[in-house]
């Protein structure tokens, strides 16, 4: 074939003169191949300095089948055709191994061959395809394009993102934990910076230039659109291939360099308004490895200090950083967590355990009398602290508790780590180290040891005792807190059984259910067709108007005896009171986390309805064939529409 295609090629005249550029191009999509494992197909392309005229080969192939056959294959048809009819006396090849081979195939054809990493024309070629295959969306330059940014550079940064994708530092440091970057002095906009990750969603590094940026950042309706509006902003992030630059993805294959996984390739971009983008030079890539490795070496303990010291080698040399964490070293006040969205409301606790303090050894003629003792000393002031000191080493460790709670980040764990060698029967602590565990396995030891912590400094014959009104007693909180904690890891690693004999446990000792643990365990029951307990339920609340205890409601129905007008008459009360909700449960709107807080009857009440239910409503055969199909005849009646219209 390769002889057939070389004498077409000597049939046709010659222009000595003119070169042509051409080799091997990636193309700016990526396809699906054997595993689903992504690759972007290679083609053959060629074009002429003089006319401008550009032709590619017929073959699309991944890298591994790339042959050339295919790259003379495109030259011939390329000379031959319509936009050519010669040869040229010279050619400009992007690979080296091509180069080679063509020197020694055209070597009669008095055809020069030369081997030029970059060829202005084709790179060009590259450009406008990417554009047009992009739909002009702005296309991110690449590392390579950085000020001074070369291979070796970059291969001493990915190993360096390399280091701290696999230390995982998120597992110890949280959005909260703002970190400031005393030394070296970086650029203005690199000062502060937070490890992202501790959410499961972003991994990496975001950076801001002040605290106030930060605030504004996390305080706004639209962070993005804050940090555009400052001018600008840094990240550091890491995701699969197919959403980095086409640069940078070329440059890892090519070059071969290190990373920590299949989702784990660093992105290092800067964001200005409106939508420009551009790569860090050598300096500031050099500042990012150093960086990561420092973080990636940093010890809890270190952390916990509040400010620590790493030297850390980069390709600009060693460098030594100096880190502290603010919001450890000076808390924020009151003021300062109420004006960022940050109080916890379980900080409240601390005023019930000082009002048990104010009363332990007083007594009162009647509850009216004691009332207005407490009213007295309590109402409308900030009590002062240090008239109710704790008096014991368990008191002591509770009230760390409450100023942890008053805490974010790091000083969260610094506080209950001290609560814990403080007492460790303090149930509280346990519960604040399972909330930032990095794992769910690991937050369900914590869990279970606060239940245990909680049973200790109750005592059993507090349990016998109280029964029934536990939320009452403020020292019951923290072994609540505890086993809801517990219940919920179990419900999430499937531990299903152990899970609704918690939440059981919870209703048991407060029927009241001032911690909500009804909505959980109502689908629960029904995902494991356990009728009699689930309707039970639901009579012990039957005023309940939340969306999720009618549809659950109206899926027992259905799951009892079927399509029954019953069941129906339960389905359009719940329809009726929330619209939305079929649309989430069958797949028409995405289901996600939703808001802290909504109001009944609306689109976010309905996408928490649907991801606390949506597991049942699976696990009963035929359950949503069944809404759909009343659904459709429902919401016509009731002359609502059926979506929410976020899509």
């Amino acid at each position: 074939m390769a002889n057939f295609q070389v004498e077409r090629l000597r049939q046709l005249p010659q222009r000595a003169g003119e070169t042509w550029q051409g080799g091997f191009i990636r193309l700016p999509s990526w396809i699906k191949g054997e595993g689903d494992k992504p690759y972007r197909a290679v083609i053959a392309l060629w074009g002429s300095l003089k006319s401008g005229k550009v032709g590619s080969g017929k073959d699309a192939l991944p890298k591994e089948e790339v042959n050339f056959a295919m790259a003379v294959n495109a030259l011939v048809d390329f000379a031959a055709g319509q936009y050519a009819g010669y040869r040229p006396g010279k050619l400009e090849v992007n690979d080296p191994a091509l180069a080679e081979h063509l020197s020694g195939l055209l070597a009669d054809q008095n055809i020069r061959v030369e081997h030029r990493p970059k060829l202005l024309m084709i790179d060009r070629c590259v450009e406008d395809l990417t554009r047009s295959m992009c739909q002009d969306m702005p296309v991110p330059p690449g590392y390579l394009q950085g000020k001074g940014v070369t291979p070796p550079r970059v291969r001493a940064f990915a190993e360096a993102a390399q280091l701290f994708y696999e230390a995982a530092p998120w597992q110890h440091l949280a959005n909260e934990d703002l970190i400031e970057i005393e030394s070296p002095r970086p650029d203005v906009a690199l000062r502060f910076a937070v490890v992202l990750g501790c959410g499961g969603r972003e991994y990496g590094l975001g950076f801001y230039r002040s605290q106030d940026h930060y605030w504004s950042s996390r305080d706004g309706d639209d962070p993005r659109e804050n940090f555009l509006a400052s001018g600008g902003v840094w990240s550091l992030t890491f995701d699969d291939i197919t959403s980095i630059p086409f640069g940078d993805a070329d440059l890892w294959e090519d070059e071969n360099l290190p990373v920590a996984g299949e989702e784990a390739y660093p992105i290092a971009i800067h964001f200005e308004p409106p939508m420009r983008m551009h790569r860090p030079g050598a300096d500031t890539l050099a500042f990012f490895e150093g960086l990561m490795r420092a973080l990636a070496a940093t010890t809890e303990d270190e952390m916990d200090a509040g400010r620590w010291t790493k030297t850390a080698a980069t390709a600009n040399g060693p460098m030594e950083f100096v880190l502290s964490l603010p919001f450890l070293l000076k808390p924020l006040d009151h003021k300062e967590l109420y004006n960022h969205g940050l109080m916890d409301r379980r900080s409240m606790d601390a005023m019930h355990a000082q009002m048990d303090r104010f009363l332990e050894g007083r007594a009162f003629a009647n509850a009216d009398e004691m009332n207005e003792a407490i009213n007295k000393e309590f109402g409308g002031k900030v009590p002062d602290a240090a008239k109710y000191k704790p008096r014991t080493p368990l008191e002591e460790a509770q009230d760390l508790c409450y100023q942890a709670f008053d805490a974010i980040g790091r000083r969260r764990i610094v506080l209950a780590r001290k609560a814990i060698q403080t007492c460790p029967d303090c149930a509280d602590a346990y519960v604040i180290l399972a909330e930032n565990a990095p794992t769910l396995p690991k937050a369900g030891e914590l869990y279970a040891a606060g239940v245990q912590a909680g049973r200790r400094a109750l005592g059993e014959p507090f349990f016998q005792e109280n029964a029934g009104h536990f939320w009452g007693i403020a020292k019951t909180r923290p072994f609540m807190r505890a086993l809801c904690g517990l219940a919920q890891v179990q419900d999430k690693t499937r531990q299903v059984d152990e899970a609704i004999s918690n939440y059981q446990e919870l209703l048991r000792l407060n029927p009241n259910d001032n911690q909500g643990v009804r909505y959980i365990l109502l689908p629960l029951l029904l995902t494991r067709g356990q009728w009699e307990p689930a309707e039970k339920l639901i009579k012990d609340f039957p005023g309940d108007v939340m969306a999720t205890w009618r549809y659950s409601r109206a899926l027992l129905a259905f799951g009892k005896k079927g399509d029954t007008p019953a069941a129906r008459k339960h389905l359009k009360a719940a329809i009726a009171a929330n619209r939305y909700v079929p649309a989430y449960l069958l797949g028409d709107e995405e289901i996600d986390d939703g808001p802290d807080k909504y109001s009944i009857g609306s689109p976010e009440e309905a996408g928490f309805c649907a991801s606390e239910c949506v597991c049942a409503w699976q696990a009963i055969p035929g359950a949503l064939d069944w809404l759909s199909a009343q659904s459709k005849e429902i919401l016509p009646g009731l002359g609502r529409p059926n979506a929410p219209g976020k899509k």
